[in-house]
Parts: structure tokens; C-alpha cells; sequence
């Protein structure tokens, strides 16, 4: 009679095929059964303290992938809670804040109050930051971490104001500091203001705040937003994306501050701000020796950067 090889050995296929779906099933039983032990490994060690071992253990269950939503939560918290507790200088704030931001995004996080405290550490460091470089006179390290304070959530609107007047006032004083300038007097500067500027004298305030943001348009773009005029003081407020533009059109800027003595005869001062910060930008003076308005760039290292560019 014909043999039927394959009809006799399908059974032991299926066997096969059966051990094999046992031993996978076992492995899955398996893993998923690791989880829950190594995350009560991990959580014995973070109630003993021992937040780099339980960081360990931590690390190694974040990146399997059988994880259940609620295992995976509690993993991502408690890498938060363990950042936190090691903290810096292993790992900065900016770190931990990454760390336990993402954690965070998870349903039913419990990060949020670490992100507060981390939040708070933050602008601490930033405030003694910005005293230190007050004291030492240091402008751009004082306004780098000014500004790196205010970008924090929860920030002291009084303090963010107390420390923009004393950058404007060191600003101010530094200006022209080591300059020879001072002893000379501004008759003859002025005049040569009003002399290339003889129609914004007879302007009134609305007509003089129109000619300057006519002279600060670039290409059909204000490189101010907002312009603000008391005495011999003029404040441009220029938009954190339009501080490039400025940069490219210090010439009008120095003008505007020309326009501005030949008009009240004075001692004219430009101050200019970046407009989400306050703090200082570029500073524009009459320089006496040169009779020209004189830009200095603030702060752009450890001191200004003066530059004749009226014309």
C-alpha cells in the first residue's frame, strides 16, 4: 500500500508546535512576573536610601517593553523621585527637571511636586547667582542669570523688577566708565546733532515718536515694539525675535539718539530693552569727542563694546 509520510508525522508537528507555545508562554509568565520583584527590589532600595542602586534597578525595567501602564508609571516616577534625591552634581537641576517633566506626561504621575521643587532649587541658584555678579559688578553674568531666573515658572515679579533696575543703573554707570569723554562738554555735540537733524525740533511728542519708529523700520519691519519717551530719556523695546534686525541696524538706532538730542538739546540717552526680559540690550550716549551718538552693546562678554556709528 502507498505510504503517507506526511500524514504520519504531523503529530509530532503538533507536539512541537505545542512545546513550543508552552515554553514561550512560560517565558512571558515569566517576564511578566520579573517586573513586579524588580520593582519591589527597586523600591527597598529607595526606602533604605540607596537611591544610585534603585536608580540601577530603575533604569534596566525602563527600558523593557512588557511593562504595564501602571508599572511603567510607577518606574518613570520613582526615576524622578531618585534624580531628585541623588541630585546635583551628578545630575544638574536642568537634568532632573527633564527626567521627571517626562515623567510627569504619564497619567497619574506623581512628578508635578518633585517638578515644583526642582523649580523652586532653580530659581534659588539663579537669585544667588544674579546678587554674586551684582556685587562684583559682572553685568552679563548678572542679566544671564536674571534672565534664566524669569524664565522659570513661579518667579518674584518685585525681585525680577528690583534686579532690572539695578542692571540698568550698572549698565548705565559702566557705559562710560573708562572714557575721557565726561570731561569734555556736549554743546558742540548737540549741535551738530541739530544741525544734521533740524526738523525734529519743532515735533511734538506724537509726531517725534512717529519719526522714530519710521527710522527704526526695516524692510517694512519695527524693529521696536513698543517706543517710550521721558526728558532727555528714550526706552525701544525690541522683541527677543528682532534683536538680530536690531543688531543689523545699530546706525538707525544711534540716529534715533541723535534725532533725540537735536530735539530737546540735551544730554539725550537711548536705552534699549529686550521686550519679554527688560533688561538691557544696547545702550546709546552722545560721545563728546566724536560728536556722535555711541552704541554699546550689552552685556556681549565681560565688558561693553562701544561703537561710533551715528553719522
Amino acid at each position: 500500500m502507498p505510504r503517507h509520510p506526511r500524514i504520519s508525522t504531523l503529530p509530532g508537528a503538533f507536539a512541537r508546535i505545542a512545546r513550543h507555545a508552552a515554553v514561550a508562554g512560560a517565558l512571558a509568565v515569566g517576564l511578566s512576573a520579573c517586573a513586579p520583584s524588580a520593582l519591589t527590589a527597586a523600591r527597598s532600595q529607595i526606602a533604605a536610601a540607596n537611591y544610585p542602586a534603585a536608580r540601577q534597578e530603575l533604569a534596566a525595567l525602563s527600558a523593557r517593553s512588557d511593562l504595564s501602564a501602571s508599572q511603567r508609571r510607577e518606574v518613570m516616577d520613582d526615576l524622578c523621585l531618585c534624580d531628585f534625591k541623588i541630585g546635583r552634581p551628578t545630575y544638574t537641576l536642568a537634568e532632573q527637571r527633564s527626567v521627571c517633566l517626562d515623567a510627569s506626561k504619564v497619567p497619574g504621575s506623581q512628578s508635578s511636586s518633585i517638578i515644583a521643587q526642582i523649580d523652586d532649587a532653580e530659581r534659588r541658584k539663579h537669585a544667588d547667582e544674579v546678587e554674586a555678579a551684582l556685587s562684583a559688578h559682572d553685568l552679563a553674568d548678572a542679566e544671564r542669570a536674571a534672565t534664566d531666573y524669569q524664565s522659570l515658572p513661579g518667579g518674584d515679579p518685585a525681585t525680577i523688577s528690583r534686579w532690572s533696575k539695578q542692571i540698568w543703573t550698572l549698565a548705565d554707570a559702566q557705559v562710560f566708565a573708562d572714557s575721557t569723554a565726561k570731561k569734555h562738554s556736549l554743546n558742540a555735540a548737540i549741535s551738530e546733532a541739530r544741525k544734521n537733524h533740524p526738523n525734529v525740533q519743532h515735533m511734538d511728542k506724537i509726531q517725534f515718536t512717529r519719526w522714530v519708529v519710521e527710522t527704526a523700520t526695516v524692510s517694512g519691519t519695527a524693529v521696536a515694539s513698543s517706543v517710550e519717551m521721558k526728558d532727555s530719556t528714550l526706552k525701544l523695546s525690541v522683541d527677543d525675535a528682532n534683536l538680530q534686525l536690531a543688531a543689523l541696524s545699530l546706525d538707525r538706532l544711534a540716529t534715533i539718539n541723535d534725532g533725540m538730542a537735536a530735539r530737546c538739546g540735551c544730554d539725550a540717552r537711548t536705552n534699549v530693552a529686550v521686550a519679554e526680559t527688560g533688561f538691557p540690550a544696547y545702550f546709546i550716549r552722545l560721545d563728546p569727542e566724536t560728536k556722535m551718538s555711541e552704541v554699546m552693546i550689552l552685556p556681549r562678554g565681560d565688558r561693553a563694546i562701544a561703537s561710533a556709528v551715528s553719522n
